[in-house]
């Protein structure tokens, strides 16, 4: 018996909704439901009908990982997911964790990776490793057109760079930002350069940078203007 070629899909919705037998629209409602923690099922089904905005931001990323047409890009969705809690520090979804785990919604997403049409234009290789709520599912080991590394291209790295945007969003002091996350100014604005493309967060991040730099700069000026009033003033 002859045997047949798996049915392959445009995106991740299109193989969720024809593996899961469900209709494009309820895509985001049923991913939502399966990702939450399950020990906020209780207070989030309270919130659906009292508070359904609270999901917003939810339903945004899930969306954004139903129009994944790769591993690359639903990673990079999934991602931003879990900057969400970096970025939002509320009771809720901090210590309560009242919203979708990175973790769930891997383990229900990730198999359909191989149900995609391969994009022709894809050079980039991965590798799976081991899945945490914190480092995603997946991992960058290069790619066919580089030579060697690119550099801390990793998951680890576009995450120190989001908790430093986090930071920096929450209103605390730039430095003492940029002295936790270990690295300083020029290594970020190198970093930033190579993984800002894509994510919004990052390139505010980096023009926020370069605006705080300028602010720098013209603070320097200042106080070396002030300096030689005074020594001119002095002199007389």
């Amino acid at each position: 018996m002859a045997e047949t070629t798996p049915r392959q899909f445009d995106s991740i919705r299109e193989a969720f909704c024809a593996v899961h037998k469900c209709a494009p629209e309820a895509f985001e409602r049923r991913v939502l439901w399966f990702g939450l923690y399950r020990h906020a099922w209780l207070p989030a089904h309270w919130m659906w009908w009292f508070e359904r905005g609270y999901f917003g931001d939810d339903f945004g990323m899930i969306h954004a990982m139903g129009e994944a047409r790769s591993e690359p890009e639903l990673q990079r969705a999934i991602d931003d997911l879990e900057n969400l809690k970096l970025v939002e520090r509320s009771i809720r979804r901090g210590p309560l964790a009242i919203r979708v785990s990175g973790t769930r919604v891997i383990q229900l997403l990730q198999p359909l990776v191989p149900l995609l049409k391969p994009l022709p234009s894809s050079t980039e290789l991965f590798h799976d490793r081991p899945s945490t709520p914190a480092g995603g599912a997946f991992a960058r080991v290069g790619a066919a057109t580089e030579a060697g590394p690119r550099g801390e291209g990793s998951a680890l790295t576009v995450r120190k760079l989001r908790r430093l945007h986090a930071d920096v969003v929450a209103g605390r002091d730039w430095h003492l930002a940029l002295s936790d996350s270990g690295m300083d100014a020029d290594r970020v604005e190198t970093l930033l350069a190579e993984q800002s493309e894509g994510r919004s967060e990052l390139v505010w991040l980096r023009r926020y940078l370069a605006e705080h730099r300028e602010l720098d700069q013209l603070r320097t000026e200042n106080d070396r203007l002030k300096k030689a009033v005074e020594a001119l003033s002095n002199r007389r």
